[in-house]
C-alpha cells in the first residue's frame, strides 16, 4: 500500500526529468545549429556571396538544413547584422526560440509545453589590434649566444 502511494510522485518526477531532458536536447541542438549558421553567414558576407538584404532568408535556409530535432514545435529564428565601422567589427547575432510538447508534465496537469530560447553571435573583420613584445635582456641571455640571436631577430 505504501509503495503504491509513493510510486505516483516518483513516476511523476521521472516523467518530468524525461520532458526536461527532451527540452534541453532540443535547445542544445538549436544552439549548435545557430552557431554554425552564424559562422556560415559571416563567411558568405566576407566572400561577397550574399548581401545584407539576403541575410534573413539565408539564415533561415541554413538553420532549417542544420536543425533536425523533431521534438521542437515551429522553431523561429531572427538575424541582426551590424556593419563594421571604424574600430567596431562586423557582427551577426542570431536568436532562436521554440517549445516542445510535454508528455508526462501534461498528464500530471502542470505545463503542456516547455519553451526555450538561445542565441549566437559571430564577429569578424579588420579591427586594429595592439601588440606588445617583451624582450628578455637579463644575464641568462648572455649564455649560448642567446643575446646575439635576440639582436638578429
Amino acid at each position: 500500500m505504501l509503495f503504491a502511494i509513493a510510486a505516483v510522485p516518483i513516476i511523476s518526477f521521472v516523467g518530468a526529468a524525461i520532458d526536461y531532458t527532451r527540452a534541453n536536447t532540443a535547445r542544445s541542438s538549436m544552439q549548435a545549429a545557430l552557431d554554425s549558421t552564424a559562422l556560415m553567414l559571416g563567411k558568405d558576407l566576407t566572400d561577397g556571396t550574399i548581401t545584407a538584404s539576403q541575410i534573413s532568408a539565408k539564415a533561415t535556409a541554413y538553420f532549417n538544413a542544420l536543425y533536425t530535432n523533431k521534438d521542437a514545435q515551429n522553431p523561429v529564428i531572427g538575424a541582426t547584422y551590424t556593419v563594421a565601422s571604424g574600430a567596431t567589427p562586423a557582427t551577426i547575432q542570431l536568436t532562436g526560440s521554440s517549445s516542445i510538447k510535454t508528455d508526462f508534465l501534461q498528464v500530471a496537469g502542470y505545463m503542456p509545453n516547455i519553451d526555450f530560447n538561445t542565441s549566437s553571435t559571430s564577429t569578424w573583420g579588420n579591427v586594429r589590434m595592439r601588440v606588445a613584445m617583451a624582450l628578455d635582456n637579463t644575464g641568462s641571455m648572455a649564455q649560448n649566444g642567446k643575446i646575439a640571436a635576440l639582436r638578429t631577430s
